[in-house]
């Protein structure tokens, strides 16, 4: 508690899946404050973020959950973000602390931004303190062995449902371009791919650091199949830097 009387309101990065990838800081801080919630998606009934806490046998007693919908579309959720900010503001005016944590980094496409943004705009008095952590490029890039830039390389990140349009543009100017949740328009991906006019080297990731990880260089084997939500391909211009996870997949 500060010595306003006032707690604090923590975003918490937890990483991309496995529990060892977590910060000092951000395992203190779950040890130390008084709740935590986190984000369960209602459509499917799970939580990645509470796989986690598990995993790290964080008491359930001071684990709330928030249930979201976690489309695409995230206006029905914007009445659910204002209310865990108003759950949270409370909590933090009584002199407890809380933090949201989330999967990979708090301020990388997470849930955690629609709740800071409201709370500095509701609830300007509230302390908060961010926690990075790793997210899942660098987690895929990690365990795929390709360097994601060098010198004077530019890096792209970009969800696969907005961007294939202008996938050919990325590749003309970005080295490494990291296509994120690619499962709901995989076949598209491939498509876009076989029409650019130079070939590009292709690793498809998904469930990065989890007992379920799958790396997979052969983008087409995967043609057709139900691709996890937690995906992503990294698309990279050098011929020499796949050799390793080749390797890795046994290619």
């Amino acid at each position: 508690m500060s010595e306003t009387g006032i707690g604090t309101f923590y975003g918490v990065g937890l990483g991309p899946g496995d529990p060892e990838l977590l910060t000092r800081k951000a395992m203190r801080i779950l040890s130390e404050v008084d709740w935590i919630f986190y984000p369960f998606e209602a459509r499917t009934g799970t939580s990645f973020s509470r796989r986690i806490l598990t995993a790290l046998a964080v008491p359930a007693a001071k684990c709330r959950q928030i249930s979201l919908g976690m489309a695409q579309d995230r206006g029905p959720d914007q009445y659910t973000y204002a209310t865990a900010a108003e759950a949270m503001a409370k909590e933090v005016r009584q002199g407890k602390s809380a933090a949201w944590v989330t999967q990979g980094d708090p301020l990388f496409y997470s849930t955690f931004i629609h709740l800071y943004l409201e709370m500095r705009r509701r609830f300007p008095d509230v302390p908060i303190t961010i926690v990075p952590g790793v997210t899942s490029p660098s987690a895929a890039a990690a365990a795929a062995g390709v360097p994601v830039s060098l010198l004077e390389e530019k890096v792209a990140v970009v969800p696969a449902v907005y961007g294939l349009d202008h996938l050919p543009t990325l590749l003309d100017d970005f080295a490494t371009v990291f296509l994120m949740k690619v499962n709901t328009v995989f076949d598209q991906v491939l498509e876009t791919l076989a029409a650019l006019p130079h070939r590009v080297h292709a690793v498809y990731a998904e469930r990065v650091g989890t007992p379920e990880e799958r790396l997979v260089t052969d983008l087409h084997t995967l043609r057709g199949q139900k691709l996890s939500y937690f995906s992503l391909i990294i698309l990279r211009q050098d011929k020499s830097i796949l050799a390793a996870a080749q390797q890795k997949e046994g290619v």
